[in-house]
C-alpha cells in the first residue's frame, strides 16, 4: 500500500503553487508537481482542466501584475489515494482597469480544498483544486462592479 501524501509535501506543493502564481510562470514550472492526467482547478462555475485549461488559466490572469499568493491558514487530511487539504489565503495584486491611467490594488481572502495524491514512483503531486471562498477586503475591490470575478471575464 502506498503511504498518503504527508503535510510536509502538501506544505511544499502549496508553497511552490503560490510563488510560481506570483511569477506568473508557465505550465512548465508547473509540471513537477501538478497531476499529468485529470488535472483541475475550480471557481465560480467556472473549470480549467488540463494543461490546456492551466494554460487558458494563466493566460486569463495576465491581467493582475505585482501578484503575491499568501497562505496564512492550511488544514491536511491524510488518506489514500487521496490525501485533501484546506488553506486561507491572501491574493493581493495589482491590475489595470480599462482606459485608466494608473494601476489599482485588489486583496482577497480565498480559501481552496485541494486533492493530493501518490504516482506509481512514490511522487506526491497535486491532482487540483477548487475555490471555496473569495471574498475582496474591504476598501480593495475593483471599481468596475461588485460581481467582478479576477479569474473570469468581467461582468457586463
Amino acid at each position: 500500500m502506498t503511504e498518503p501524501v504527508n503535510e510536509a509535501e502538501v506544505r511544499a506543493i502549496v508553497k511552490a503553487w503560490g510563488e510560481l502564481h506570483d511569477l506568473q510562470a508557465g505550465l512548465s514550472a508547473f509540471l513537477p508537481f501538478i497531476a499529468a492526467e485529470g488535472f483541475y482547478m475550480e471557481f465560480a462555475g467556472k473549470r480549467w482542466e488540463g494543461y490546456a485549461g492551466f494554460e487558458r488559466h494563466q493566460v486569463e490572469k495576465r491581467r493582475f501584475f505585482d501578484e503575491l499568493h499568501e497562505t496564512v491558514e492550511l488544514k491536511v487530511t491524510p488518506g489514500t489515494p487521496v490525501t485533501r487539504a484546506w488553506t486561507r489565503s491572501h491574493w493581493n495584486a495589482r491590475y489595470r482597469p480599462e482606459a485608466s491611467p494608473v494601476s489599482r490594488q485588489i486583496k482577497t481572502l480565498i480559501e481552496h480544498d485541494w486533492e493530493f495524491r501518490r504516482d506509481a514512483a512514490g511522487r506526491a503531486f497535486m491532482q487540483g483544486h477548487t475555490v471555496t471562498r473569495f471574498e475582496y477586503l474591504p476598501g480593495f475591490a475593483p471599481d468596475e462592479t461588485p460581481e467582478y470575478d479576477p479569474h473570469l471575464e468581467p461582468r457586463r
